[in-house]
């Protein structure tokens, strides 16, 4: 896929003119409010590697600091592997849920474990030696925000353009964690230098959740400056996240019965 395959032709830009081979904004904003985090795979569907291909085409194409491009996939198929690297998961979770009980006093909103029938995953490493790219006090004062943001950037597009495929994938943050990185690195050859950072786990959806709620735009805008009327008390912070968060529950209404509930 070429840079310009990605879309139709005869999208209009702002102002009014023609771009030959652009995505629509409105075919960008149904994909954007169509992603779901899906933890409902079905294991039966196989991926081909054409699609993975393909995903992984979008994905090298994101935006980074310097041009660095610090980002490099591990795509994981094998029934062993993904088997060990979920069982990995598992294991850590007991520590995560310890932890959450005695902050919160609950346990139930910690750890997600349907992406371990999605057929492949991805694994998101990154090379943290890009940094040389970036202007010395720049690589100074936040090389590294700069390289985690090259690769959230490379991440996002990743997960779209599974949607935009018709497939789904869960975002698994853990694997960036010391115990999960250290172990994964070895099992997979990973370099010592590298720094893993995200895996997505990819497959068909069992089950698509519902659409989570957003924000309404009109909150989010501040025009010049910042509106002070616009502010959020701590207490409606807190209401927000107990009525739309993960701290609320949002485990059940994503965690969806299905072939993947563990």
């Amino acid at each position: 896929m070429s840079q310009v395959d990605a879309g139709p032709a005869g999208s209009q830009t702002p102002d009014g003119g023609t771009n030959s081979g652009m995505a629509t904004y409105e075919q960008l904003l149904t994909l954007a409010r169509s992603r779901r985090s899906i933890r409902a795979i079905d294991p039966s569907r196989p991926v081909p590697d054409e699609i993975v291909r393909k995903v992984l085409e979008v994905a090298r194409w994101a935006p980074s600091a310097g041009n660095a491009q610090p980002w490099e996939f591990v795509v994981v198929r094998d029934d062993e592997m993904r088997k060990r690297i979920s069982d990995l998961y598992a294991r850590q979770l007991a520590e995560k849920r310890d932890m959450q009980e005695a902050a919160t006093g609950r346990r139930s909103n910690v750890g997600f474990t349907g992406f371990r029938h999605s057929p492949v995953y991805v694994v998101i490493v990154g090379d943290p030696r890009v940094v040389d790219a970036y202007p010395v006090r720049t690589a100074i004062e936040k090389g590294h925000n700069h390289f985690i943001s090259s690769l959230a950037q490379a991440t996002v597009l990743l997960h779209l353009a599974v949607a935009s495929l018709g497939l789904g994938s869960q975002w698994v943050s853990d694997v960036s964690s010391p115990y999960m990185s250290t172990i994964m690195k070895s099992w997979l050859g990973i370099p010592r230098q590298l720094t893993v950072y995200e895996m997505a786990c990819i497959g068909y959806p069992a089950v698509v959740p519902p659409v989570a709620y957003r924000r309404p735009l009109e909150e989010l805008i501040h025009d010049e400056r910042y509106d002070a009327d616009k502010a959020r008390s701590a207490e409606a912070v807190k209401q927000f996240l107990v009525e739309h968060s993960l701290l609320g529950g949002l485990r059940s209404i994503h965690d969806a019965a299905g072939p993947t509930r563990r």
